[in-house]
C-alpha cells in the first residue's frame, strides 16, 4: 500500500452544492467493484468504459462516504458524470456530484470517508479541499484523523491551522525526516553549530517545498524518496568519519531534497491566490514547529549523554543505527521503484 491524494472543489449558493472530486483511478478501482476489466485498464477509453459499467457501485460508494449536511439534515446526492484525467503522471477520475439540500442557507458540514481504514487499500489518503459556499471560501486538508469540515462559517484562520497541524504531523511522523534531523544533531559539536546547520536545512526545504507546491519544480517521488533515505546514511557516515568541513553546504543540498519530499504529501496544482499562499505558509510553519519540538526533546538528552563516560560508544552506536536504517530504506525504495 502507499499514500494517495484526492482533490475536491465545492461550490454552492442555496439549495444546490456542486462537488467535483478527483481520485486516483487504480486506488478507486480497488475500493469499488467496477467490473472484471477495471484493474487491467491501460488507457483512458478502457478506464472510462469500466467507470460507466460500474457507475451504480461507484455511486453507492460515494453516497455513503461523501456526505453533505445542511444544519444537520443530509443533502440528497447525485452522480452527474465521470471523466478521466492525469495528475502527477497518474491516471485520475473526476466525479461530478450535485447535492440538493433541504434549505437555502445555514451551516454546511462535509463528512469525508473515502479510502478509509475500513477499505484498507492505502497507507494514508489526504483530500485537498477548496470550497466556496455563498460568500465564504477557503481551503483545507482532510485525512483519516480529520474527516469533517464545516463550511459557511469558516475562516482563513481555521483553514491555516489545519495546514499547520498537517505540517507538524508530517515532520514528526515522517521517520526518514526525523532520522535525518537526528543524524544532524549527532554530528553537531555545540548548540551554536546545531542552530546554524538546522537553519540551512530550514531555508533549503522551505525553498524547495514552496516551489514544488506551486508547480515551479517537479521531481518524481521515484527519485526523491531513495535520495532522502541516502541523505540519512551520508550524514551519519560523515559523523563517523569526523566533523565535516562543509556540513552546512551538505545539509542545504539535502534540505532541498527533503522539501520535495514534504511537498509530496500536499500536492496543490491551483493558480496562485492569497488562500493558497496562506495554506503553503501555514504548512511550512507547521513543519518548522515540528522540527523545533524535535530539537527541544532530543538535543538536551544528547547533551546529557555526551557528559557521561559512555558518551563515545552511545553516540557512535546511535549513529551506526541511523546509518543502517537510511541504507535499508534506500535499498527498499530504489529496488521497489
Amino acid at each position: 500500500m502507499r499514500d494517495t491524494a484526492g482533490y475536491s472543489t465545492i461550490h454552492g449558493d442555496g439549495r444546490e452544492i456542486s462537488y467535483a472530486l478527483s481520485l486516483e483511478y487504480e486506488i478507486l478501482a480497488k475500493a469499488v467493484d467496477l467490473g472484471p476489466d477495471a484493474r487491467g485498464a491501460v488507457d483512458d477509453a478502457s478506464r472510462l468504459a469500466a467507470l460507466e459499467a460500474g457507475k451504480a457501485n461507484l455511486s453507492a460508494y460515494l453516497y455513503e462516504r461523501v456526505v453533505i449536511y445542511l444544519d444537520g439534515a443530509a443533502c440528497e446526492p447525485h452522480l452527474d458524470g465521470v471523466s478521466t484525467t492525469t495528475r502527477d503522471e497518474n491516471p485520475y477520475v473526476q466525479m461530478d456530484l450535485t447535492y440538493t439540500c433541504p434549505g437555502e442557507s445555514g451551516q454546511y458540514q462535509l463528512t469525508y470517508d473515502v479510502f478509509s481504514d475500513v477499505d484498507a487499500i492505502s497507507d494514508e489518503h489526504t483530500n485537498i479541499v477548496e470550497y466556496q459556499i455563498g460568500a465564504d471560501s477557503g481551503r483545507t486538508v482532510m485525512d483519516g484523523g480529520h474527516n469533517e469540515l464545516l463550511m459557511g462559517k469558516n475562516s482563513v484562520i481555521v483553514s491555516s491551522s489545519r495546514f499547520a497541524l498537517m505540517g507538524i504531523e508530517h515532520l514528526l511522523f515522517g521517520l526518514d525526516h526525523v532520522l535525518f534531523v537526528v543524524a544532524v544533531m549527532l554530528g553537531a559539536t555545540n548548540l551554536r553549530n546545531l542552530v546554524g546547520i538546522v537553519s540551512m536545512f530550514t531555508l533549503a526545504h522551505s525553498v524547495s517545498l514552496i516551489t514544488a507546491l506551486l508547480g515551479w519544480v517537479q521531481v518524481g517521488a521515484s527519485i526523491v524518496e531513495p535520495l532522502i533515505a541516502l541523505s540519512i546514511t551520508f550524514v551519519a557516515i560523515e559523523n563517523l568519519l569526523g566533523a565535516p568541513r562543509r556540513r552546512h553546504l551538505v545539509v542545504f543540498l539535502f534540505g532541498l531534497l527533503h522539501g520535495l519530499g514534504f511537498a509530496g504529501s500536499l500536492k496543490i496544482t491551483d493558480d496562485v491566490s492569497w488562500n493558497l499562499v496562506a495554506s503553503l505558509l501555514s504548512f511550512n510553519i507547521g513543519i518548522e514547529a515540528g522540527q523545533v519540538l524535535l530539537l527541544l526533546v532530543i538535543f538536551p538528552l544528547l547533551l546529557l549523554v555526551r557528559r557521561s563516560r559512555f558518551s563515545a560508544p552511545v553516540v557512535r552506536g546511535a549513529t551506526i543505527v541511523v546509518a543502517v536504517f537510511g541504507l535499508i530504506w534506500f535499498l527498499e525504495r530504489f529496488f521497489l521503484v
